[in-house]
């Protein structure tokens, strides 16, 4: 396994899927408010911090597991080099708009979660997941911010994050019961019960911060489906229907796209 690059094709989805999805309400947000070039600078350093910091965090989970010194090693240097590179667009951001610098209050609780349940061998756990997760969707208002939106809570971008964070949390448990906890029930209930919870909140604050109908609708829509597929995907799975990770990665593929559209048509 390479330390350099990860091979975990969900996490790139949960990486990229916000990433883009900010960058294009930051650069709306731009050029509706006719902000400085700076903030445009701003707006590719956080990406930029943001990639080589999930390369950092990756690698640094595999040196966390590694069983020898030499292996550690090998592992660690991404982790040098990736960290250095974070650290510079993060200096880039700091100085081109200090005023982002408090986004650092909610990323704090997160990246701590996670870093501790990788010491403690548990990366892959719950919390590790739904912090991760998390921390992705808020990406989606802090390049909005970066690119100079007025952030309120019935924001798009904002409203877009807690749809993002309930919709790819959702998807821990859910992949859980198809592989890691097939058959388990106590889990299978989990897994349904916050879908349900996360198509409730997320109806709830669609129709409260009055956003416009095909997104709210997109929306809804999303959380339902991932609902459905939540209690069908494991019922065929009891009844003898074979699904690989690689079908049930390639069935969410299109609910992901549909989860964007409906991101999209919120902050645009």
């Amino acid at each position: 396994m390479s330390p350099w690059i990860s091979n975990q094709h969900g996490a790139w989805a949960m990486l990229i899927t916000p990433a883009v999805l900010g960058l294009v309400a930051g650069a709306l947000a731009w050029a509706r408010g006719g902000g400085p070039a700076g903030d445009l600078i701003a707006l590719v350093a956080v990406l930029v911090a943001w990639f080589f910091g999930y390369g950092v965090f990756f690698a640094f989970g595999l040196a966390a597991r590694a069983r020898t010194p030499r292996r550690r090693r090998k592992y660690l240097a991404p982790v040098y080099v990736y960290g250095a590179i974070c650290l510079a667009a993060l200096l880039v951001v700091a100085l081109a708009r200090p005023a982002t610098a408090w986004w650092a209050i909610p990323y704090a609780p997160l990246v701590a979660v996670a870093v501790y349940e990788t010491l403690r061998g548990r990366s892959r756990s719950l919390p590790s997941g739904v912090s991760t997760t998390i921390a992705s969707a808020l990406l989606v208002p802090v390049l909005a911010d970066v690119g100079g939106a007025e952030l309120t809570w019935t924001h798009g971008a904002t409203v877009s994050a807690t749809f993002l964070a309930l919709y790819f949390s959702g998807t821990i448990p859910f992949v859980k019961t198809m592989i890691r906890e097939k058959g388990n029930e106590s889990f299978l209930r989990l897994s349904v019960g916050a879908h349900v919870f996360s198509l409730v909140v997320v109806a709830a604050m669609v129709w409260a911060a009055s956003l416009n109908v095909w997104a709210a609708a997109v929306m809804v829509a999303v959380m339902a489906i991932a609902l459905v597929r939540a209690v069908w995907f494991p019922v065929t799975a009891g009844r003898g229907r074979a699904w690989t990770a690689r079908d049930v990665g390639v069935a969410e593929m299109p609910v992901c796209l549909l989860a964007a559209l409906g991101v999209l048509l919120a902050v645009s």
